[in-house]
């Protein structure tokens, strides 16, 4: 893809869970952030590469696996990647 991620690129990005043993990223922590990347790539929200680069997420509560670290990471490369286009 030329022009980079789109927001629906964003919102349908479906997450897997870290491998066993880790906890990865809070789930919820994750996805209200990408919900404002996801507004910012529809032209609303004031978002910056920089933000994108800085965010930290905790990890789940005790028992719980988020997301995985890599993948979401990732993903966030990627979206440093279209804002700085």
């Amino acid at each position: 893809m030329t022009g980079g991620l789109t927001a629906e690129d964003v919102r349908s990005t479906v997450l897997s869970k870290p491998p066993l043993g880790k906890r990865g990223y809070d789930k919820k922590s994750v996805d209200d952030f990408l919900a404002l990347v996801a507004r910012r790539l529809d032209g609303r929200g004031h978002l910056g590469a920089e933000d994108v680069r800085n965010v930290a997420f905790p990890k789940p509560p005790l028992f719980q696996r988020g997301y995985d670290e890599d993948e979401v990471d990732r993903l966030l490369d990627a979206v440093v990647s279209t804002l700085e286009r």
